[in-house]
């Protein structure tokens, strides 16, 4: 096939690493980008957000609610007032309800901060991940940075461009393994 291998002489690491990381800087839902890293995500059987055992496979076939992981009324309500800004897809994942109930529209330093604690008081409202390791897992399987419980609306950018960037490696993972 010649042709796959002329396609794949323009997928180089300036492909992987810069253009497609610009190509994930959009609020398009219909983003092809977006639709390769839900694909990714499912055929890792990676879990969803917050919860061991919920495949996020599941959620984006079922049940699940699209979650802007900084809530849109809490970066309207800090000066972030352009839709096409707190919808970026870097910005989107898919939870269950409870879950997407239990956070809410609190900051995300203040809710991955309680995820945190659950592991030692035992008591879980966010999710059911048991130990760290499970929490650091399970943001790295989503693409979320671990800095993210020391964020606010002020690191709103650095968020999306550090997930940008987690996002397109999962996606060349993903191809790599096809």
């Amino acid at each position: 096939m010649p042709w796959l291998e002329e396609v794949e002489k323009t997928l180089s690491d300036t492909f992987w690493n810069v253009e497609l990381v610009q190509n994930l800087e959009t609020s398009s839902v219909n983003s092809p980008y977006l639709c390769v890293f839900w694909a990714a995500s499912c055929r890792e059987s990676s879990d969803s957000l917050f919860n061991e055992g919920s495949k996020f496979s599941n959620l984006i076939t079922t049940m699940g609610d699209v979650h802007h992981i900084f809530p849109k009324q809490y970066l309207i309500d800090n000066g972030i007032n352009d839709k096409a800004k707190y919808n970026q897809v870097a910005n989107f994942t898919y939870l269950d309800t409870p879950t997407n109930i239990a956070v809410g529209k609190d900051e995300p330093g203040k809710y991955f901060t309680k995820v945190f604690e659950q592991c030692k008081t035992g008591e879980y409202h966010i999710g059911n991940l048991k130990s760290e390791d499970a929490i650091k897992k399970n943001l790295a399987d989503n693409c979320v940075p671990l800095e993210i419980k020391d964020w606010t609306f002020k690191d709103y950018e650095k968020f999306l461009t550090e997930r940008r960037k987690l996002m397109a490696k999962k996606i060349r993972a993903y191809y790599e393994k096809l």
